[in-house]
């Protein structure tokens, strides 16, 4: 999956901001009408170009909606990485990444809704889910990782650090569908009773 490049393999500033801005139109356009609604066309529409331009950037519909999928999922690490390396504790380090993964999804809504209407509609050629979970997943990964550093500086709890990540990131994924379907749902609560459960879930007995 690569878009288009220039001709001489590095994109202008020129470039990179339209296609950045063609990435925004189609995350407006999907929060906003729903996967089966936002067309190229409604895409150019917003961006205020042709269809022609977003097909210079873009190969095709689905590669554009997977880009979308890849922008958001880079911005939300990169958001998460800020507030994850300033802290060096294994508890401060672990609640750190809840928060700044659920903070993400309620400073964002309109990213996190077409996200979850692309993982749910996008097909690959063979009619499968284009996001179904197969194979090494980093993002689990790298929350496991913080959980075995815990345990390995002797502040987390003995415990099955991969089946736990599962369940922590279970939690987190379960907030961005109710963010999308449920109007009362309340995230300042939901973080903090999941920070209070991930804590109890690590901490070593006295």
């Amino acid at each position: 999956m690569r878009s288009k490049e220039v001709p001489s393999g590095s994109p202008t500033f020129t470039e990179t901001a339209r296609r950045a801005q063609i990435l925004r139109c189609a995350i407006e356009a999907i929060a906003e009408s729903g996967y089966g609604r936002a067309s190229l066309a409604e895409i150019a529409r917003r961006a205020g170009v042709s269809k022609g331009v977003v097909s210079y950037y873009f190969d095709s519909k689905d590669e554009l909606l997977a880009q979308v999928v890849a922008d958001v999922y880079l911005r939300a690490g990169a958001a998460i990485a800020v507030r994850t390396d300033a802290e060096t504790d294994p508890p401060a380090v672990l609640t750190g990444y809840v928060e700044a993964n659920l903070a993400f999804l309620g400073e964002h809504p309109a990213d996190i809704r077409a996200v979850t209407e692309i993982v749910m509609n996008l097909r690959a050629p063979d009619g499968a889910p284009r996001f179904a979970p197969s194979g090494a997943d980093p993002v689990l990964a790298h929350l496991e990782h913080l959980l075995r550093d815990g345990q390995e500086s002797g502040t987390f709890r003995d415990f099955d650090a991969h089946a736990l990540a599962i369940l922590v990131r279970g939690a987190i994924d379960t907030a961005s569908g109710r963010l999308v379907t449920d109007a009362d749902f309340d995230l300042d609560t939901y973080t903090r009773e999941l920070v209070a459960l991930v804590g109890l879930a690590t901490r070593k007995s006295p």
